[in-house]
C-alpha cells in the first residue's frame, strides 16, 4: 500500500467491486468521494510544509498561477473540497495572500463578518486579503433608475435569464439573488445570500482584524473580471 492509499479508511480499501486502485491509479470513485478521502488530506499532508502560499477560495474555470485552490464543488482544478463558511483546515497565518472572487455572496449576509475573521485568520502577519463581490449599491441605483426615471442603463448589463421582457424588478432579482441552479433548488451553492457596500465591507474587514483596507482597481482582478457590478478590497493582517 503506497502512502496515497493508506489515506483511504479501512472500510474503503479495495475489495470485489468496490476497488479504487487499479496499480497506481484511482477508480471507480464519485469525484466528490475522491476528494473528501484522499485529494484533500493528501494535498493538505503535502503541502503543509510549503512556505509563501496562496489560496483562491472558489476557483474560476482557469486556475491563478501560484495559487492553490479551495471550493465547495469538485473539481479537477480544485485541491481542498471544503465549504468555505466553515472553519478552514489550515493553520494560522498560512498564506501570503487569500483571494475570493465572488464567494462572499453565497454566505448568509449575518455571518460575513464570522467567516471573514476565519479568512483572516489563515492569512500571515503582512499577508493579504482580497475580495470582489457584486456591488449591491450600483445593482440598487440601476434598479432605483430604471423604475423611477425609466433609465435604459441596466438594459447593457446582459443579465436577462428567465427575462425576456427585461423587467428591470426582475432583472435586479436576478442580480441581486442569481438563478440557484437555474431549476429553483432551495439550497443550492450558487443561490446569492448577501448584498455588500463598499462601506459595509471595509468595517467588515477592520472588525476582521485586517488593516490598510483599500478599494481595489479593476486592473487588480486576478481572475475572471466580473465588469461593472464588481465590487473590490483587501485589507493587510
Amino acid at each position: 500500500m503506497n502512502a496515497l492509499q493508506s489515506l483511504v479508511p479501512p472500510r474503503f480499501r479495495p475489495a470485489a467491486k468496490r476497488a479504487f486502485f487499479a496499480g497506481q491509479r484511482i477508480v471507480n470513485l464519485p469525484l466528490t468521494a475522491l476528494h473528501k478521502l484522499v485529494l484533500t488530506p493528501a494535498h493538505l499532508l503535502v503541502r503543509r510544509s510549503r512556505t509563501h502560499r496562496k489560496l483562491e477560495i472558489g476557483p474560476g474555470e482557469e486556475r491563478i498561477t501560484g495559487f492553490e485552490t479551495l471550493n465547495v464543488i469538485p473539481a479537477s482544478k480544485v485541491d481542498f473540497l471544503w465549504d468555505a463558511a466553515k472553519r478552514l483546515p489550515f493553520r494560522d497565518g498560512t498564506f501570503d495572500v487569500v483571494y475570493a472572487s465572488h464567494i462572499l455572496e453565497h454566505i448568509p449576509w449575518y455571518r460575513t463578518e464570522e467567516v471573514l475573521a476565519e479568512w483572516v485568520r489563515i492569512v500571515a502577519p503582512e499577508g493579504r486579503l482580497e475580495i470582489w463581490v457584486p456591488d449591491g449599491l450600483k445593482i440598487c441605483k440601476a434598479f432605483v433608475d430604471a423604475e423611477e426615471r425609466h433609465s435604459p442603463d441596466y438594459e447593457q448589463d446582459g443579465w436577462y435569464r428567465f427575462n425576456d421582457e427585461k423587467d428591470p424588478c426582475r432583472w435586479a432579482s436576478g442580480r441581486i439573488f442569481s438563478y440557484g441552479d437555474g431549476v429553483g433548488t432551495l439550497g443550492h451553492p450558487n443561490w446569492h445570500l448577501a448584498v455588500f457596500s463598499y462601506r459595509y465591507l471595509e468595517q467588515a474587514l477592520k472588525r476582521a482584524g485586517c488593516r490598510n483596507v483599500e478599494r481595489l482597481q479593476r486592473s487588480q482582478v486576478r481572475g475572471h473580471d466580473h465588469g461593472w457590478i464588481n465590487l473590490g478590497i483587501a485589507g493587510i493582517k
